[in-house]
């Protein structure tokens, strides 16, 4: 009790200028991810900041009649979400294929089919041939349900794509057609024609086909998006995608998330490198004139930056086309294949960190994990502010470990990558190698930090709760291993994954000291939940839902007054 008051009194002295706070949260189970109070049961908001943590005594004592009251009812609260991985933007489509069998994916592709206008496009994703028989489905599959409508469907990783025949024949793609480097055209064994598989780069060859929707349709879809992902407690992401929309809806409307944006140069050449740093460096400059002229980060925080340059280097295991050190078990003399070469990778890593970028590279097998870790730290001579990132990490060699730790890099990871992965891992590596799959507790163990997100739609689900779960659980959803944990030695509790999705991903930007957890001075961004979170947690953590989302003090979402 006396810590609690002191702290409380810590927050009246912090800001003095008002005689009671604006709103007041009681009677709740707080996880605050401050290590200092990391449990209470009330806390106090004045100016879109917490002002004071403590008891219910302590904080109902400094409300008036103007207090707006919050009573939590014994349900969990938490800091906001902050997605680390994310690829959010306003041209996102509903057509989701993640079903167990191909009658399903022909039930929905038809159902789809006969929604849209003659002539239209297809476009869809999250279909996912290893929970079926792990074998790519076919353009006559697509041809004899949608005939000469294009279709364009994603897999659920997101490194390849599923088109119709009308699509290779739009694009003139054939057997003979030049892949892009990293790429592949995959062809049918008996007919050597192509199958309507594009992996990796070149799904650019149909890129340049449909005309995108422009800045301001997507800036007409963003908000309605923006509510979804306030709906399940994310107020804050890490975002690899278009930031246009983003601007447009910030100068003429309410941003409700704190966008730390991520210059997306992955598949982009090595040519004109020096000149695209420059470029990307007065990006940055104009975004942060054009979100400094809305003047509203003076009563919200931070809400938009372009803090750092998203590369990658290999692909995927579902598909094989992640690098490995060692060939793959299922594919003979196949170690994958490089989307950028650890040289070309190294070049690239340092010229950004040169122009004094953070930098985030996407590595799933171990050997491109260990190209990236040599690309980081020659990038480290470079005086960058903030860590580097390695995205995914689903491989890491043991030597390698300690590097993270050592070269103060942070692995970025995605819970249900793992248990998604159930449903295929064991075919993809031998047994040996499976101790150096998802190692989320041995890199934390290690003194690494790790942060948490969904990755869009390569996750069955991009709700933190259910992503969490999944991090503490290691259990597929779809049955594979019996439901039971994949090397359970692996996983987290509650508070080291609680604070993978809210503080860590802070930590890792320039907004550290403005957001992640409920402490004094910060903003206040918090989430209420349906219910208690119990310890030691339960399967419950995946019925639990977001009761009301707030952000900078205001509500942004409340399950009550959802349509």
């Amino acid at each position: 009790m006396k810590k609690q008051l002191l702290t409380s009194l810590f927050g009246l002295c912090a800001l003095t200028a008002y005689a009671s706070p604006d709103t007041i949260v009681i009677n709740a189970d707080v996880y605050t991810v401050d290590p200092i109070l990391p449990r209470v049961e009330a806390f106090a908001i004045e100016q879109g900041k917490f002002s004071s943590l403590g008891s219910n005594e302590d904080i109902l004592a400094l409300a008036d009649n103007d207090t707006h009251v919050i009573d939590a009812q014994g349900h969990t609260v938490t800091p906001g979400f902050i997605d680390a991985h994310q690829h959010f933007n306003g041209a996102q489509t509903s057509l989701n294929l993640y079903v167990d069998s191909h009658a399903k994916w022909a039930e929905l592709i038809q159902k789809e089919h006969e929604s849209l206008p003659k002539g239209a496009w297809m476009n869809g994703g999250g279909w996912d041939h290893t929970i079926i028989d792990d074998v790519l489905p076919t353009r006559e599959f697509l041809d004899n349900i949608v005939g000469d409508r294009p279709t364009v469907l994603r897999h659920i990783d997101g490194h390849f794509v599923w088109v119709n025949t009308a699509v290779l024949e739009l694009a003139n793609i054939t057997a003979d057609t030049p892949v892009p480097e990293g790429g592949e055209i995959v062809l049918d064994p008996d007919t050597g024609k192509p199958t309507g598989i594009l992996k990796e780069s070149a799904m650019r060859l149909i890129r340049d086909l449909q005309p995108p929707l422009t800045v301001e349709q997507r800036a007409q879809n963003l908000p309605k998006l923006i509510h979804w992902a306030n709906s399940i407690g994310i107020t804050g992401m890490h975002n690899m995608s278009t930031h246009e929309e983003f601007l447009k809806v910030l100068e003429t409307g309410d941003l409700n998330l704190r966008v730390w944006h991520g210059y997306f140069d992955v598949f982009n050449s090595m040519e004109n490198l020096d000149e695209r740093v420059k470029e990307v460096q007065a990006l940055q400059n104009s975004i942060r004139r054009q979100v400094a002229n809305t003047g509203k980060q003076k009563e919200l925080g931070p809400l938009f930056d372009l803090g750092f340059v998203k590369l990658g280097n290999d692909g995927v295991l579902s598909v094989h086309t992640a690098v490995l050190l060692e060939s793959y078990k299922d594919r003979n003399n196949w170690n994958g294949e490089w989307i950028r070469t650890p040289e070309d990778l190294k070049t690239k890593a340092s010229a950004f960190a040169k122009g004094g970028f953070q930098i985030a590279i996407h590595s799933i097998g171990d050997a491109a994990v260990r190209a990236s870790l040599d690309a980081l730290e020659e990038a480290n001579q470079y005086d960058v502010s903030l860590p580097h990132r390695i995205e995914h990490v689903e491989l890491l060699n043991l030597e390698d470990l300690p590097r993270f730790a050592d070269l103060n890099i942070v692995a970025s990871m995605t819970p249900n990558h793992m248990t998604k992965a159930v449903a295929y891992i064991e075919e993809r590596i031998e047994p040996k190698r499976e101790s150096e799959a998802y190692l989320w507790q041995s890199l934390m163990n290690s003194g690494a930090k790790v942060i948490f997100g969904a990755d869009a739609s390569t996750s069955t689900h991009q709700d933190p709760l259910k992503q969490i779960g999944d991090a503490i659980f290691r259990t597929n959803h779809s049955g594979f291993n019996n439901g039971q944990p994949w090397h359970g030695e692996q996983s987290v509790t509650f508070a080291q994954a609680l604070y993978a999705y809210t503080q860590g991903p802070a930590s890792t930007t320039t907004w550290s000291d403005e957001i992640g957890s409920i402490s004094v001075g910060k903003w206040a961004d918090f989430v209420l939940i349906d219910g208690k979170i119990s310890e030691p947690l339960t399967n419950d953590i995946y019925q639990r839902k977001v009761q009301m989302t707030y952000l900078a003090g205001r509500e942004v979402y409340n399950a009550n007054n959802d349509n």
